[in-house]
């Protein structure tokens, strides 16, 4: 988390025009001042739930809430998403057991509502568990599926060329090894063959 600071406000320092509008960062930046932050500057962040610090809350007449922000019925399940008002800032969630067609079908309805119980989440509330987009939903998935090619590239960065190796006592030494580093990743990116070459050269080898 320290050096993240370190390296995001310094960047802003020198870049200061630059607009960041998603932030992708794993379970150790999961702390409110950062949602904070990014809800000030216009920011989507995209961070993991620290599991250390989850659990279930109460939320509005004693629903409660799961660790991925979703909340849940009397009956113990998790509601199902059913939009985002955006004007509004909050998220829709329908009972579990209702649909258009049906209405509310459970056993034990906790509302006179023809499709059951719905519960409002407005995201001010406790934007580290309630994001836009929600964790549970396929956009937060696209959208984080491709923060892998970041733990790639800090694979890269580590093992592969020894990041962690030297034995620098001067700051301007390790970011000297460091951006040595970079420019070695983007020379084997320009070598990399074109995808059609490469998968060429995988079925020659199969075969």
């Amino acid at each position: 988390m320290l050096s993240f600071l370190h390296s995001f406000f310094t960047m802003k320092a020198y870049l200061p025009e630059f607009h960041i509008e998603k932030l992708f960062l794993d379970s150790a930046h999961d702390a409110y001042p950062v949602y904070e932050y990014c809800r000030r500057e216009d920011i989507t962040p995209f961070i993991d739930l620290n599991l250390g610090h989850t659990g279930h809350f109460t939320y509005k007449d004693d629903f409660t809430i799961d660790d991925d922000g979703v909340p849940v019925c009397k009956m113990g399940l998790r509601m199902h998403r059913d939009g985002y008002e955006a004007a509004k800032h909050r998220a829709k969630y329908h009972c579990p057991k209702a649909n258009r067609r049906q209405g509310c079908f459970c056993e034990h309805p906790c509302s006179p509502a023809r499709y059951g119980r719905t519960v409002h989440i407005y995201t001010g509330d406790n934007p580290r568990l309630f994001n836009t987009p929600p964790r549970d939903s396929k956009a937060w998935k696209k959208e984080y599926d491709a923060r892998t090619s970041v733990e790639r590239s800090n694979k890269r960065e580590k093992e592969d060329y020894k990041l962690e190796d030297g034995r620098h006592r001067s700051t301007n030494m390790w970011y000297c090894r460091l951006y040595g580093i970079m420019m070695l990743q983007h020379l084997d990116a320009w070598e990399m063959p074109p995808t059609e070459a490469f998968q060429e050269s995988l079925l020659s080898l199969a075969a």
